[in-house]
């Protein structure tokens, strides 16, 4: 199980979502960029030894491109109809090339991640750190429609929104599950603000190359 101190959730809005254009000029890319991202989320977890020890927690791996970053769904709590929800972002990947386990049936070309959103920021903050055409590895298990259990008070106030009516939802396979690479820059792991020097391509199955 994962626990992380800042929880997520997603946009209430069952339409289309619209990447949100970034306040000013995107400086040049650097992997402290993509390192700083999600600062301010604690997890509390049980890292993953190797590539392919996390492939064997998730159901889908893929390599992919950003295409962008957009609004996800909106977390609440039934109980306390007060409090405000909290939001999560959704990551857009394309050219997506599974590596174990299959896309999903009917998808558009594109795979829609789910992801938590320290500060509640819109969208557009992170197109710094998740920058389009940076290539992705990321470890990936279906998102779930939020609904409260004896352990759980809150609930996802709409579980289809934040991708296209049909399209599946994933969510990250634990914190080391998504990995990426700008041009030649370090290899990142944006969710625990790490990075190492190497090729992307060794985060994948049969690799050597983790982050915890």
């Amino acid at each position: 199980m994962i626990l992380a101190t800042t929880l997520t959730g997603c946009a209430s809005d069952t339409s289309i979502p619209s990447p949100a254009a970034s306040a000013e000029p995107l400086s040049p890319y650097s992997a402290q960029q993509s390192v700083e991202q999600f600062a301010g989320i604690e997890y509390d977890y049980d890292p993953a030894a190797s590539p392919s020890a996390l492939a064997d927690q998730s159901s889908l791996v893929v390599m992919a491109t950003i295409d962008r970053v957009q609004e996800g769904r909106l977390k609440i709590v039934p109980k306390s109809p007060n409090e405000p929800g909290i939001s999560t972002i959704v990551l857009v990947l394309r050219d997506t090339k599974p590596v174990r386990g299959d896309l999903p049936a009917g998808d558009d070309g594109l795979l829609y991640v789910e992801l938590p959103n320290p500060g509640q920021q819109e969208a557009g903050a992170y197109d710094r750190g998740l920058r389009a055409g940076a290539r992705v590895v990321a470890y990936l298990v279906p998102a779930g429609d939020g609904e409260p259990t004896d352990v759980v008070d809150f609930a996802i106030a709409e579980p289809d929104a934040g991708r296209p009516a049909g399209q599946a939802l994933f969510i990250t396979a634990g914190p080391q599950g998504l990995i990426l690479q700008y041009e030649n820059e370090a290899v990142v792991w944006p969710l625990i603000g790490e990075q190492r020097d190497g090729n992307l391509e060794d985060t994948l199955p049969g690799g050597q190359l983790i982050a915890s």
